[in-house]
């Protein structure tokens, strides 16, 4: 019977071989166990916490989500702390930042917010700041976001940059009239814009 002979460049070729298929089912098993980000209502920070056990705060909460018209919604914090209401927690340097699906991102940031639970919104305040990542960088008293929907809105003064002018006005609203629309950002009440081509955004 003759000997079976298995050379020195076929073994090297079957390893090779080996390894390959090894690394496409590694590749696979990645995508398949990979999480994909859907749409939720959950409330961040809000998620299996009780707000009257939040005495002594919790720190830097951080929650990432997408709204119902599949923007991506990312929230953090320095600190969460319970109130004497019901469902309304108070954060302390609250951090929103807002990656539409369009490409026009928003980045709102306060000193202080307001989360209610039971509403689904967070109220920004004190020194509040909001940006896009194009055209606009406004401050007004207070911000209201929503919490399940792309909705933004500000009542005055609300001052700041737009574009290459200096605008002031009574509110704002930024929104989304379907999901699949641009974002609208819309200036009402008292608008007053001074072209100012020495500065932009």
């Amino acid at each position: 019977m003759p000997a079976l002979k298995i050379s020195y460049s076929n073994t090297v070729f079957y390893l090779k071989l080996t390894l390959v298929f090894l690394g496409l089912f590694a590749l696979v098993m990645i995508f398949l166990s990979a999480k994909k980000l859907d749409p939720s209502t959950e409330i961040p920070f809000a998620k299996d916490i009780d707000f009257a056990t939040l005495d002594d705060g919790l720190t830097k909460p951080i929650y990432s989500s997408m709204t119902n018209s599949g923007d991506e919604v990312r929230i953090s914090a320095e600190q969460i702390i319970s109130t004497e209401k019901k469902d309304i927690a108070l954060i302390k340097s609250a951090i929103l930042r807002i990656f539409s699906v369009s490409g026009s991102d928003l980045f709102l940031s306060s000193d202080t917010a307001l989360l209610d639970k039971g509403k689904k919104n967070l109220i920004f305040s004190k020194n509040v700041i909001l940006q896009t990542n194009d055209k606009m960088e406004i401050t007004a008293p207070k911000i209201f976001t929503a919490l399940d929907k792309t909705l933004i809105q500000a009542d005055g003064p609300i001052k700041g940059i737009f574009g290459n002018s200096n605008i002031e006005a009574g509110k704002l609203d930024i929104f989304k009239e379907n999901a699949s629309s641009n974002l609208v950002i819309s200036f009402t009440k008292g608008v007053k814009m001074v072209y100012n081509p020495g500065k932009s955004f």
